[in-house]
């Protein structure tokens, strides 16, 4: 396989992997952002379980939702890294035959 694709393949694990990360530390604010638009499309009057309930499942989609972009990214990673380590073994020279 030429080189660019596995250097294309290292790039977009990359990617995946920084967005996951993102994804991870932003869950809270997120999980905020979707409880408080909830509260406003029910006219400002909520309970306070159902709203920390919509919190917290706001706050776990995305923690489950980065857990798999990381994962996801870091394994492609490892793995194109680890062909790229086996291609550029040299090749064991036969014996010579004096």
């Amino acid at each position: 396989m030429n080189s660019n694709y596995f250097r294309i393949a290292y790039a977009i694990s990359m990617a995946s992997l920084v967005i996951g990360l993102l994804m991870i530390f932003n869950s809270g604010s997120r999980g905020q952002s979707a409880a408080s638009a909830e509260l406003k499309r029910q006219f400002e009057s909520m309970d306070t379980d159902q709203y920390n309930m919509i919190y917290e499942a706001g706050i776990n989609q995305f923690l489950i939702l980065g857990g798999i972009f990381t994962a996801s990214g870091l394994l492609t990673a490892i793995l194109v890294s680890f062909v790229l380590l086996i291609k550029s073994k040299p090749l064991p020279q036969e014996e010579l035959n004096v």
